[in-house]
């Protein structure tokens, strides 16, 4: 019993370190984005001067929930439950946004971008839930063979 919860423990360290190589990208990429935008705001006073003019609000809201989950995937290195649900929720609500609004049977090649990188954002995520889960289940197992 003893091999098996060890055995058990090690998958989980496992999956917890692909999911922090894999946050890491995430961030890293996030932070790049969020530094040019920043850059270019303060050295033009606009965050973004090649942007199309009267378009429709609901696209500013998938970055937006993209940045999010960013920051739910780097609070997820201490606390993976709540990090993993915030990247998960919100990469899930993207998803919604980009059904409703860019369905795929428009135009497949432009949707591969957003809906890729959302699920790139959603991986990490989920890999952070499941560790939480399987490490809550191998330490009640625990528990329970010590009494």
């Amino acid at each position: 019993m003893k091999e098996s919860l060890n055995l058990v423990q090690k998958g989980s360290s496992r999956l917890l370190l692909m999911a922090k190589i894999w946050s890491v990208v995430v961030i890293a990429i996030g932070v790049f984005i969020f530094a040019g935008y920043a850059s270019n705001f303060l050295t033009t006073g606009v965050a973004d001067p090649y942007a199309a003019e009267n378009y429709p609000f609901i696209e500013n809201i998938p970055p937006f929930f993209s940045f999010i989950c960013v920051i739910g995937l780097a609070l997820a290195w201490k606390w993976k439950l709540v990090g993993g649900l915030i990247a998960i929720i919100f990469s899930v609500a993207n998803y919604v946004i980009f059904f409703i609004h860019w369905p795929l049977t428009e135009n497949i090649n432009f949707l591969f971008a957003p809906y890729g990188i959302n699920t790139l954002i959603l991986i990490p995520g989920i890999m952070f839930v499941l560790y939480w889960r399987k490490f809550q289940k191998s330490y009640n197992e625990e528990k329970k063979t010590e009494e």
